[in-house]
């Protein structure tokens, strides 16, 4: 006969395989796996949301391997849409492989939808690393889009905002759980890339700012470009400078800023910013001599000079700080007011930009 302890043991193996067993697995066969999501505000409906979620299916043909569903739900919450959704198909719905979020320009303006995004954080099934997006003119004619050369659905959107694929200054992707911590910290704003459906294509060259809770300016594609610039996100750019009668432009190999806060007490707070700026000359409207590089490298510094005072200027009128100048004064600073010390200090600050441009050669041919 068995010892009370052997019984107890095989008890407690029954017990564990019985919690197994009951966990909710489901094999991939019986799972429907989210690509992208998009929010709409609802039309005609007394529902606030319109929940758009992009189904990759499975099993697709070789000739068309890029076949996707689409599924929308008029709802008052994220959590209320994907229930209803589930009782439209006939699979568990899987976020594991979700990694863009697009939410429509009616939708980001309103005050009251800043605690929709912390939806996408809470869910344990979502990444983290996912792409947060304005689209226009909505988030569901932005899922709609199917470019020729995309063979996974969404892997488009993928490769332009994780940069695998093209590389560009105007791109400015926005991570998650970046969006989360901007939206929670003072001293630094969230803002997200602006994607754009353009028939059978994406354009991605602007950047939504936004307050704590809401979008409050637009950048343009010089302006996103500025901003990637500060935030040390990209350094591969063109810059075009002209002196005299001939224009050239800059093929830049590395871009990089950093920036002092000069805030002592009794005198006018500065930010001075650095930029460094090493390239070769790309394009010219006429002959550039290898001596003349120095004027044009002075005049490119002016220029630049001038460009990020505007662009640094126009966000601080706007009361905004993506790059969080807020955030760098408050790590130096411990005192118990030091975040309405800086929201005094903010308006006042003179910003002055000093650049310095390295023309390293004149391309293939001098």
């Amino acid at each position: 006969m068995m010892s009370l302890d052997k019984w107890r043991y095989a008890l407690l193996v029954l017990l564990s395989t019985l919690v197994l067993a009951s966990c909710g697995f489901k094999d991939i066969d019986k799972r429907f796996f989210v690509v992208s999501i998009g929010v709409d505000a609802a039309k005609n409906s007394s529902k606030k949301y319109l929940v758009s979620l992009k189904f990759a299916v499975p099993g697709a043909s070789k000739d068309n391997p890029s076949q996707y569903q689409i599924v929308s739900q008029n709802a008052n919450s994220m959590s209320e849409a994907v229930r209803i959704i589930k009782t439209k198909v006939d699979k568990e719905i899987d976020f594991s492989h979700a990694k863009v979020f697009l939410f429509s320009e009616e939708i980001v303006k309103n005050h009251g939808n800043a605690g929709m995004y912390y939806w996408f954080t809470r869910r344990r099934d979502i990444q983290k690393i996912a792409w947060v997006n304005i689209a226009k003119p909505t988030a569901l004619e932005v899922l709609k889009v199917k470019p020729k050369s995309e063979h996974i659905p969404s892997n488009a959107l993928f490769l332009a905002l994780g940069k695998e694929g093209s590389e560009t200054p105007y791109i400015t992707p926005e991570y998650l759980f970046d969006l989360k911590y901007r939206l929670i910290e003072r001293g630094i704003d969230p803002f997200m890339p602006i994607v754009k459906a353009k028939k059978d294509l994406f354009e991605i060259n602007t950047v939504g700012l936004f307050n704590k809770s809401a979008l409050k300016l637009t950048l343009n594609p010089e302006e996103a470009k500025m901003l990637n610039f500060m935030m040390n996100r990209e350094e591969k750019s063109a810059i075009k400078v002209t002196k005299g009668k001939t224009t050239i432009i800059i093929n830049t190999d590395k871009v990089k800023t950093k920036y002092k806060l000069n805030t002592q007490k009794g005198k006018t707070p500065i930010i001075n910013v650095h930029v460094s700026v090493d390239g070769n000359l790309e394009e010219a409207s006429d002959r550039v001599a290898i001596p003349k590089l120095s004027e044009f490298e002075k005049a490119a510094e002016e220029s630049i000079n001038k460009r990020f005072e505007k662009f640094l200027v126009k966000i601080q009128k706007a009361n905004l700080d993506p790059i969080g100048f807020g955030l760098r004064y408050r790590s130096r600073h411990f005192n118990e007011d030091d975040w309405e010390q800086w929201k005094r200090i903010y308006p006042n600050v003179v910003f002055k930009v000093q650049s310095k441009v390295q023309i390293e050669d004149t391309g293939l041919i001098d």
